[in-house]
C-alpha cells in the first residue's frame, strides 16, 4: 500500500487532539495515531503566485499566520482534482477567518511546466477565486525541493520520493506563532480539517472535531 492510500484510507481513523504522522509507513495496515510535528524550519525561498506576485515563502506568506500548505500540480488527472475540491469544502468551512490570519497555499510539484498562467487557470477552473487567501504557488524546482523536504513532504523511500503523485494526499497546517505544526489526509473530512484549523487560533471558539 502506498503512502498516498494509506493516509486517504485511515482519515477517518484519528482521534481528537490528533494527527497522523506524515512520513511513517507501517509495515502492517494498523491505525496510526501520532500528536502535531512541533517547530518546521520553514525556508525563505522565492515563489511566484497565480497572479505573477512575487513572494519569500516564510516572510512574506507564513510568518505570523495560520497556513494550509498541499503540493499539486495542474494536469494531475488522478486525485488533485478531488484534493482541490475538499481543499474547497475546508476553505468555506473556515468562512471569514480565511484570508484574515488564515492561508491556503497550493506548491507546483512541476515548476518547470506550472507558469503563473497556467496556475491562474488551474484556479479559475476549480473556483478558487481571487482574493480568497488562497494562491497557487511556483518555485525554482530546488527551492520547491527545498520547501517539499523542510515541510515533510519527503520521502525516505527513494522510489516512493520519485513519484509526484506521493505527494498530494497530505495537507500540512499550522502557524509559527506557536511553532505547531501538523498534518492530515486531504481527503479527510472538510470539516474535521477546518475545526483543527480554527483550533490554532485561540480567539475562536472550539466546536467537537468528532
Amino acid at each position: 500500500m502506498n503512502r498516498r492510500n494509506f493516509f486517504s484510507g485511515l482519515a477517518a481513523a484519528a482521534v481528537p487532539g490528533t494527527v497522523m504522522l506524515l512520513n511513517h509507513k507501517p509495515a502492517k495496515a494498523e491505525v496510526v495515531r501520532a500528536v502535531g510535528m512541533g517547530r518546521l524550519n520553514i525556508p525563505n525561498v522565492p515563489v511566484t503566485s497565480q497572479d505573477g506576485r512575487k513572494y519569500h515563502f516564510y516572510n512574506d506568506l507564513v510568518k505570523d499566520k495560520i497556513v494550509l500548505i498541499n503540493f499539486f500540480y495542474a494536469e494531475c488527472n488522478g486525485i488533485c482534482p478531488r484534493m482541490t475540491s475538499n481543499l474547497l469544502k475546508v476553505q468555506k468551512s473556515l468562512g471569514d477567518q480565511m484570508g484574515k490570519g488564515t492561508f491556503i497555499y497550493s506548491v507546483s510539484l512541476k515548476p518547470e511546466q506550472d507558469s503563473p498562467k497556467k496556475l491562474k487557470a488551474y484556479a479559475a477552473m476549480h473556483g478558487i477565486k481571487p482574493g480568497s487567501g488562497w494562491l497557487l504557488l511556483n518555485a525554482e524546482h530546488a527551492d520547491m525541493e527545498t520547501l517539499r523536504e523542510r515541510l515533510g513532504f519527503k520521502d525516505s523511500d527513494p522510489v516512493l520520493d520519485a513519484d509526484v503523485d506521493q505527494h498530494t494526499g497530505i495537507l500540512r497546517f499550522g502557524t509559527d506563532v506557536y511553532d505547531h505544526w501538523s498534518g492530515y489526509p486531504l481527503l479527510g473530512k472538510a470539516e474535521t480539517i477546518a475545526e483543527m484549523v480554527r483550533q490554532l487560533d485561540p480567539n475562536i471558539p472550539r466546536r467537537p472535531l468528532f
